[in-house]
């Protein structure tokens, strides 16, 4: 089975990086998923993607509305609003695009503190970087589903 994860952020936006931190984390352990960096512009990946095929694509990104530390895959087929992205393109389109590459396309949203991704700042605070270790977790209880 070909399992994907797009991350999406800016580094350069503090906790922004917390999903760009997740994929470095899935390298490490989970080599038998491919990472794609999506940063600011995730549709830049969607030609190696077509190309590679996958039978699943977690998509992951910081999000904001929520409270600090949860980290959810969430459902965005209905298109809610709720999500705020700092990229070109909103997510729920991104997720709607990707469907049409692969059909199991999943969102995992990692909520950070919007003040933290307002302004530019180098390196994730405590608590996002915290959050790509539980984001991580997330990732691999998937994959033993995926699995079973």
């Amino acid at each position: 089975m070909k399992k994907v994860l797009l991350c999406v952020g800016n580094e350069l936006r503090g906790d922004d990086g917390v999903a760009i931190a997740l994929g470095r984390l899935v390298e490490e352990q989970m080599p038998e998923w491919s990472v794609f960096f999506g940063y600011d512009t995730p549709e830049s990946e969607f030609g190696k993607l077509r190309e590679l095929a996958p039978d699943v694509i977690v998509v992951a990104d910081a999000m904001s509305g929520f409270k600090e530390g949860e980290i959810e895959f969430l459902d965005l087929s209905d298109e809610r609003t709720y999500l705020y992205s700092t990229h070109n393109l909103p997510t729920p389109i991104l997720i709607s695009y990707l469907r049409g590459i692969c059909s199991k396309t999943i969102f995992l949203g990692i909520s950070v503190l919007l003040e933290n991704v307002l302004h530019f700042s180098e390196g994730l605070s405590q608590g996002a970087s915290d959050s790509a270790f539980v984001a991580l977790g997330r990732i691999k209880e998937l994959d033993g589903m995926l699995k079973g």
